[in-house]
């Protein structure tokens, strides 16, 4: 009854009041400063002739038309992991540009999230020190990093102790007292790569302290909290997650803007006290919320998505200094494998898509899965018997739009995360040899959380798994065979006395925690990654070398394994570009039912 008497009073709120406060928000923009997809037909200049979301001219024209209506009632704010997830994010180590174009945007406040720490503490440090050189760059929120706990961090410290990254902020809007803190979630924290480390404080307790200080010492008139800690509907379809939980407890927050989740909220979640919003990712949509002070000073909102489509006039400027970025990416990074921006290299005449919630009805983890495994094994690659592909670094479908063209940054955005030991954008890829018995005992692992954790499901290719998924744990596979489509599949022993080597292919963040089983899982599982002759290596000793003959790591990348079986595939109707194969329209469940 609560509930239904909050909608009431929230959509029966009259337009016509004057709003005190308009908060723009957005999350998860992951450097996708042009709108997609595909990318190809990305026209931000010109209205209505196209169906991509998102791109920073449209969120700058979109933030510009809202300046010009209320001026200084106006706050921008994001709920971090602005970058990592285009290839724009190459440049950032060495130049430095999107925390700029953010400030120019108009943005005034960012929350640090888990994958601004994905090259590790320092380079993220260097990174906010070259946008910096370039100019302003919006205020950097995080109320719960923990020095104390995390080594080799001195860079980044830095910034905390001149205000660049400050734990909370005090500012005023329309004479409005206005308290505003960032935090990292615990979920996300736990997403950082191993390789590198980055602790944080418990967040409730951080939350809690941070805003009752504001609340009770600073007497400000609203708390507003970015936090990067996320939100999900249960089966039942509410609302549950860690800000629902921080919203709940913790009286003094009025606003959680959230993200991590890439959650879409149409309408505000009343958590305690607090209402929760989130904008999905990618720039694709802005949040909008009017806030009212009542005669009590207590606050009252008004909510919408605005979606960032091809209706929006766009802010030509932002447009022309995100081009102007390309040269810089085609010379560093695209010269490599000869392919220019804009140039399609793959085309398809349907969708191939990934629903972590649906893992198993996705056409594209199939699809990426077959690339790698083709890849590897042609001319004169490494080769593979299996390769393994964990739904969670699968960040972006291929669409096919109006035309299927795709661009290298729209093969680039399938699997963008991590950067290689040789300083390349992209995670490597790493081979381990695991007798048949292990590789079992890792597939019922993974069957059994992958309905928890799904972001753990797999794809395989390769290989093929008959299980019942009904069974208990450690007794859902029946039988595994290992083979291609054009050379036939064989069943492999699962006797653990058998010794007999299978090379498994993942990435390089994904073996590594394959080692790391026998902890994870008190002690169940144990595997020991083993190079070709049976000896216990490091997993991350073990990162494929395309070139063992040439000096230094020649590491394969994900990303760049997807382009190069691209560039082999056929050429169905003579255009020039080839095709993805009709093969993949439909969905592969990698793991082939079975009944007792």
């Amino acid at each position: 009854m609560r509930i239904f008497i909050f909608f009431l009073l929230f959509f029966s709120w009259n337009w016509a009041i004057a709003q005190d406060l308009v908060i723009l928000h957005t999350n998860d923009i992951h450097s996708h400063l042009m709108g997609f997809s595909p990318e190809t037909e990305y026209s931000p200049l010109v209205n209505n002739n196209d169906s991509t979301l998102g791109g920073f001219a449209r969120i700058a024209g979109y933030i510009k038309s809202e300046r010009e209506s209320n001026n200084d009632k106006l706050l921008t704010v994001d709920a971090g992991d602005f970058l990592m997830g285009t290839i724009f994010q190459t440049i950032e180590l060495t130049k430095g540009f999107q925390l700029n174009l953010m400030h120019e945007t108009g943005y005034d406040y960012i929350a640090l999230g888990n994958h601004e720490f994905d090259y590790g503490p320092d380079s993220l440090a260097q990174i906010i020190n070259n946008s910096k050189n370039n100019g302003p760059i919006p205020q950097l929120l995080c109320a719960n990093f923990n020095f104390d706990k995390t080594p080799d961090a001195e860079k980044l410290k830095e910034l905390f102790v001149n205000g660049t990254i400050l734990p909370f902020d005090i500012f005023e809007k329309n004479n409005y007292r206005i308290g505003i803190f960032g935090i990292m979630g615990e979920k996300a924290a736990n997403y950082i790569p191993g390789v590198y480390n980055a602790e944080f404080e418990k967040m409730n307790k951080a939350a809690r302290k941070t805003a009752k200080h504001l609340k009770k010492n600073e007497k400000v008139d609203i708390v507003i909290a970015l936090s990067h800690s996320g939100i999900y509907r249960d089966k039942k379809g509410n609302w549950k997650g860690e800000d629902i939980t921080l919203g709940r407890k913790n009286n003094d927050i009025d606003i959680i803007i959230s993200g991590h989740s890439h959650s879409k909220v149409k309408y505000p979640i009343q958590a305690g006290n607090t209402i929760v919003v989130q904008a999905a990712s990618s720039g694709m949509y802005v949040g909008r919320i009017e806030v009212v002070f009542d005669s009590n000073g207590k606050p009252l909102f008004q909510y919408k998505l605005v979606e960032m489509n091809d209706t929006i006039i766009a802010d030509k400027q932002t447009q022309k200094k995100i081009e102007a970025q390309i040269p810089i990416i085609e010379q560093s990074v695209l010269s490599s494998i000869g392919v220019n921006f804009d140039t399609p290299v793959l085309e398809t005449s349907f969708d191939l898509t990934l629903n972590e919630q649906k893992a198993a009805n996705s056409n594209l983890g199939p699809f990426v899965a077959d690339a790698m495994y083709n890849w590897l094994n042609t001319e004169n690659r490494p080769g593979t018997d299996i390769v393994a592909v964990a739904a969670g670094v699968i960040r972006d479908n291929i669409k096919k739009g109006e035309h299927g063209m795709q661009n290298i940054n729209d093969i680039f955005n399938v699997m963008p995360l991590g950067l290689g030991y040789d300083s390349v954008p992209g995670t490597p890829l790493a081979k381990i040899h695991i007798t048949g018995r292990e590789l079992k005992r890792v597939t019922e692992l993974i069957l059994a959380v992958s309905d928890v954790r799904t972001s753990y499901y797999l794809y395989f290719s390769g290989m093929r798994v008959y299980a019942n998924t009904d069974k208990g744990l450690f007794r859902k596979v029946k039988s595994i065979e290992i083979g291609n489509e054009r050379e036939g599949f064989s069943p492999i022993s699962l006797n653990k006395k058998d010794t007999t080597l299978y090379s498994v292919t993942a990435n390089a963040y994904m073996i590594g925690f394959i080692g790391q089983l026998k902890k994870m899982s008190f002690g169940l599982v144990n595997v020991e990654p083993k190079n070709s002759e049976g000896e216990v290596q490091n997993p991350l000793d073990m990162i494929i070398d395309l070139d063992p003959e040439k000096k230094g790591l020649q590491e394969a990348k994900e990303w760049l394994s997807i382009y190069y079986y691209a560039r082999g595939l056929d050429d169905v109707n003579g255009n020039g570009i080839p095709d993805i194969p009709q093969k993949y329209r439909n969905a592969r469940n990698p793991i082939i039912q079975v009944h007792d």
